[in-house]
């Protein structure tokens, strides 16, 4: 297994979207995420994918959209959502209080999370699952006050494949503390989910795809663009291993 990339640059080289992550990841049996017993135990991986994004001129609006395809004997499960920044920005104070406040307010929740966890014997990979969610949570900025990104979950249709996803919403005066290099970050869990239906002969995974707008007053950047609508990166998901 490796993390790849992909990349589209417009003609300027001005704008640019990028993703990276795991190509060959693998998925776990639903049944087996909850499981106490210690035979029936069983680790999973959880996975980060990437994207990042650069732009010139005044900070614009900014959408990104990562989908992941609906289409086959797999399901993602999205855990966490980020948007990285590199202190100290330029109002570092109003982001690090409001980030102190956010990690004293979650600090009961991550807590009995930590509590539950540790309760399921043979299952100490929730715990690595809830730190891991837990590190990023620390290091993604926080909701500043008139300012706030947000993200959602959304679905599309792409050459009649269901894709399932999320997508950032951030504000120009967010963006414009962030930089022209703006960052995030998805953590993912692939759970295996075979359809009801008579399986179709082996065909190629569709791909992880990526795209964003760019919206400054009136005008909107759609990246990649018109001709092609999004940065795809190879998906191949792979049942783990059986329990020996």
């Amino acid at each position: 297994m490796t993390a790849k990339w992909a990349r589209w640059s417009g003609r300027s080289g001005e704008n640019w979207l990028e993703i990276y992550g795991e190509t060959e990841p693998r998925s776990i049996p639903l049944e087996r995420i909850l499981a106490t017993g210690e035979d029936e135990g069983h680790p999973f991986t959880a996975y980060l994918y990437v994207w990042t994004l650069g732009y010139t001129g005044d900070a614009r609006r900014t959408e990104v959209t990562l989908l992941f395809p609906a289409e086959d004997d797999w399901r993602v499960k999205d855990l966490q959502a980020v948007v990285y920044h590199l202190p100290p920005v330029q109002e570092e104070r109003a982001w690090r209080d409001t980030l102190a406040k956010d990690l004293q307010a979650a600090g009961p929740v991550l807590a009995a999370v930590g509590t539950v966890t540790a309760g399921l014997t043979g299952f100490p990979e929730l715990n690595a699952v809830a730190s891991a969610a837990a590190h990023l949570n620390a290091r993604s900025a926080p909701q500043i006050p008139n300012d706030e990104w947000y993200v959602r979950r959304v679905h599309d249709t792409v050459a009649d494949t269901l894709y399932q996803g999320v997508e950032w919403i951030l504000p120009p005066s967010f963006v414009n503390q962030i930089g022209t290099r703006v960052t995030g970050a998805l953590l993912v869990q692939f759970i295996g989910a075979a359809p009801t239906h008579t399986a179709l002969p082996e065909h190629p995974t569709p791909p992880l795809l990526a795209r964003a707008i760019l919206t400054h007053g009136k005008e909107s950047n759609e990246l990649p663009g018109p001709e092609d609508a999004h940065v795809r990166l190879p998906l191949r998901v792979t049942p783990e291993e059986p329990l020996a």
